[in-house]
């Protein structure tokens, strides 16, 4: 009878072990992923490029004149145009650095950005002839060769990815302008005389304004477009003419006044 009891005990041991291993196991709890929210707070550096052209054209000239055969009374008699127009425009590239900080949906920040451009234009006039006096001709030129600002920006999120932007500041940029007068039957000769020809190269202050958007299509990337206007104030340059006794000057004038549409990449930290 003991026997028979041990026995019994055992099988339903061994039972209620095949009941506990054929039990269906829970499987371990996952919490959800934590999504972090889109924010624009930190800094970044990017690249651009895009197309600048000039917004003032117009090259205005006067003149001085101790006689009457020099760049003064040519002015005055027709033989050198009053105005002149020169439209200089081109590519512009370079690379941007920048901080934002991001308060609910608006964001702050402070851009620096470094293009050089290849805009630049020339125009030739004449030769103009006038009955009894020596035909003349006259030449301009301009050119951007780099162009920097130091910008504040303030922002909106339209959405968590995409901000728009209006943005001002500082804008700093190189310049040069020139002109010439040829004249080879003139006495002297124009054409070879020390002062008929000029250039002026000038780092020019002044300020720019404009606005763009910006869409963050990765995690850390951007893509984004402006517009500026730069205003660098006026450039000139001044050749002379020596004559006997006598001396003349011609001064042509432009202001520097650009737009700039760029497209560009930012990487953001």
């Amino acid at each position: 009878m003991r026997r028979f009891v041990i026995a019994l005990l055992g099988l339903s041991a061994m039972g209620g072990a095949a009941t506990a291993a054929d039990m269906p196991v829970k499987a371990p709890i996952i919490p959800p992923p934590v999504i972090v929210p889109m924010n624009w707070t930190g800094w970044y550096i990017g690249v651009n490029a895009g197309w600048v052209g000039s917004n003032r054209n117009t090259f205005t000239n006067s003149g001085t004149d101790t006689g009457g055969g020099g760049l003064g009374s040519g002015l005055g008699l027709g033989l050198i145009p009053t105005s002149v127009g020169l439209n200089e425009d081109g590519f512009i590239g370079g690379g941007q650095i920048g901080f934002n900080w991001q308060v609910n949906n608006w964001v702050f920040g402070l851009e620096g950005d470094f293009d050089g451009t290849s805009a630049k234009a020339d125009s030739t006039v004449g030769p103009i002839i006038i009955g009894g006096f020596s035909p003349v001709t006259t030449t301009y030129n301009r050119e951007l060769t780099w162009l920097a600002t130091v910008r504040g920006r303030v922002g909106f999120t339209a959405t968590p990815a995409l901000l728009l932007f209006a943005t001002g500041g500082l804008a700093v940029g190189e310049v040069k302008i020139g002109n010439s007068f040829i004249c080879p039957t003139c006495v002297p000769a124009a054409s070879t005389q020390a002062g008929t020809t000029n250039t002026n190269t000038d780092t020019k202050t002044g300020w720019t304004v404009g606005g763009g958007f910006e869409w963050m299509f990765a995690p850390h990337w951007s893509l984004k477009a402006d517009y500026l206007y730069v205003d660098l104030g006026s450039n000139d340059s001044t050749i002379t003419y020596t004559y006997g006794a006598n001396t003349s000057s011609l001064t042509s004038s432009v202001k520097e006044q650009f737009s700039v549409a760029r497209a560009g990449v930012n990487f953001h930290f």
